[in-house]
């Protein structure tokens, strides 16, 4: 066939088939070009006054307060706002960011607006052995901004369309309970009975007054523990699916073109050529499908593998090893698993890092690099298993709840639930 009415057949084949399938998987929404959805419009709602960062956000409150009790400590440059309830390596990782500003006299405030919840307005919650985890993510248009302590003077702002903010925390779950398998535990602990009077007393907070008696009732145990905060942008679904739709008509294109060219009878070159394009799509999707099951399978080995709790390890070891005095934050974005091999004692694992560095120069405007690392770790292949407990609890206090220390069958604080983190539970990088 010749070269140009191969190309008219194959450029009207490929369009056709990708137009059916895109009016199939693809949204068409025009208000996404309306003027009050204009770079203009959102600044003007971004820094429109508000007393918190998520006010008039409609979401509920205890997904707003869980991201406004990281968003206003930043945007004060103030530690001592914090809340009580932190992981220790995320803890370090906040402060070390608000000395950093501090030095450079700068808050760092971020603005938000066109809070669109996802998938909708609620966490997901999972529980992972010992301890209950909640995520949520929330699709906004956000405005960074580090402005001067001193005269509110602007130094650099990064605006985000769209935007996602996400917060994880966790709380610990009691060994008796655990035998429920519940999807999430103590959903419904928001009121317990005074001990001292026995009125009906409200847990909102981490330490509760009694306005009955005015006995005072801490209640750590059934508060969340915030475990990281993350703050990024992605392009919206609909673009990711047309520059998928895109590239699979370009590809499915090539190969009818080339049949067409090549092969005289135009049935059978459509046909070979579809074909050849559903065996490229294989090769292309194949490595990746493959790439996720080895995953599982190398997860699978280990004992009580938490990739959240792996993160948390890998970030306060970045953040101990860190000798650059400019560094502003470090992530932890990708883990991927290359090896995993078990001993009687321990379990050695190789695995590729991916992750970001924000650096902060003095008199400087922030900026961002990526790196990859390849490390090995190691970790007591049975981090709950005890020889023996011998001295070890004697006179200890629960570093969750403040009881003496007496632990049940799978050393967990008989109290609240709380399991003391030895270096066997830990993972250590070797190299």
């Amino acid at each position: 066939m010749d070269l140009s009415i191969s190309l008219f057949i194959a450029a009207s084949f490929a369009v056709l088939c990708t137009f059916y399938i895109g009016k199939r998987i693809l949204t068409v929404d025009f208000s996404e070009y309306s003027s009050e959805n204009s770079k203009k419009a959102k600044l003007e709602r971004l820094l429109a006054k508000k007393d918190t960062p998520l006010q008039n956000s409609k979401i509920r409150k205890d997904i707003r307060n869980a991201f406004e009790r990281i968003l206003i400590p930043l945007g004060k440059a103030d530690q001592k706002l914090l809340p009580a309830r932190m992981d220790m390596a995320f803890r370090k990782k906040i402060v070390s960011q608000i000395n950093r500003l501090n030095r450079n006299k700068l808050c760092r405030k971020i603005y938000v607006t066109d809070v669109v919840p996802i998938p909708k307005n609620d966490f997901e919650t999972w529980s992972d052995d010992g301890r209950e985890w909640r995520e949520s993510v929330l699709m906004c248009s956000t405005l960074e901004r580090f402005e001067s302590t001193e005269d509110n003077k602007v130094q650099h702002e990064i605006y985000r369309k769209n935007s996602y903010l996400r917060i994880l925390q966790s709380r610990h779950i009691r060994s008796a309970d655990r035998k429920e398998k519940k999807k999430s535990y103590y959903s419904d602990m928001l009121k317990i009975t005074c001990p001292s009077c026995g009125a009906s007393v409200k847990l909102d907070s981490q330490q509760v007054t009694c306005e009955y008696c005015g006995a005072v009732i801490k209640n750590e145990f059934y508060d969340w523990q915030t475990e990281s905060f993350e703050i990024y942008e992605s392009i919206s679904t609909n673009l990711k699916r047309f520059l998928q739709l895109l590239v699979s008509g370009s590809i499915l294109f090539l190969c009818v073109f080339l049949c067409l060219y090549l092969i005289e009878d135009t049935e059978i070159s459509l046909a070979a050529g579809v074909g050849a394009a559903v065996l490229a799509f294989g090769v292309i999707i194949t490595p990746i499908i493959c790439g996720k099951i080895k995953q599982e399978r190398l997860a699978g080995k280990i004992v009580r593998y938490s990739e959240n709790f792996l993160r948390a390890c890998l970030n306060e070891y970045f953040l101990k090893n860190e000798s650059d005095k400019d560094m502003l934050d470090f992530s932890v974005d990708t883990i991927k698993l290359l090896k995993v091999a078990n001993t009687d004692e321990i379990t050695k694992v190789t695995a590729e890092i991916y992750g970001t560095k924000t650096f902060l120069p003095e008199n400087q405007k922030p900026f961002t690099k990526k790196i990859k690392k390849k490390l090995t770790l190691q970790r007591a292949r049975n981090p709950e298993k005890r020889k023996t407990d011998g001295d070890f609890f004697t006179e200890k206090e629960c570093p969750s709840c403040g009881a003496n220390f007496m632990p049940d069958e799978n050393g967990c604080c008989s109290y609240c639930g709380y399991t003391l983190h030895e270096d066997s539970i830990k993972w250590k990088i070797k190299s």
